[in-house]
């Protein structure tokens, strides 16, 4: 079974579990607005994907991994090669990879740490958090106005 098929039997099951939850979850509040952090997770891993699906599966095996062991996943990148032919290479990882240490994840307390993750590697978390920011405060104005047909 090669990753891409791996990835689109665990996508489903990953999702379901990392963004239900009968109970409200943490969430980001601002200025009266709340987004539940599971649906800028999930936001952000879409974006993620649009735009760099070779980390987009990465980190999708890294959360596996992490779920079965317990334990954090680091993702690795390397970079072969210079310019215009450089060529982008992603690795989980148990042990953490110093200078080639892109990002971490921790499946059971649903945690992303960032270490050398930028604007190349994909869209930021707070990026797709702003944007889900702006896009709930449009949508919260709207209702008010009583408009587009918006309740």
């Amino acid at each position: 079974m090669n990753t891409r098929q791996l990835i689109s039997l665990l996508l489903p099951a990953l999702l379901t579990i990392a963004c239900s939850s009968t109970q409200p979850g943490p969430a980001f509040e601002r200025n009266g607005v709340r987004l539940p952090i599971a649906r800028i997770h999930n936001a952000w891993f879409e974006a993620l994907d649009r735009s760099n699906p070779k980390l987009h599966d990465e980190l999708l095996v890294a959360l596996a991994e992490s779920r079965r062991t317990g334990s954090e996943v680091f993702i690795l990148k390397r970079t072969l090669g210079e310019g215009k032919s450089a060529q982008v290479f992603y690795a989980a990882s148990l042990k953490r990879g110093g200078a080639d240490n892109l990002m971490s994840v921790n499946f059971a307390t649903r945690e992303f740490l960032f270490d050398h993750f930028n604007s190349v590697d994909g869209p930021t978390m707070e990026a797709t958090r702003n944007l889900l920011y702006n896009q709930e405060r449009i949508r919260i104005i709207k209702s008010d106005l009583g408009i587009f047909g918006i309740k």
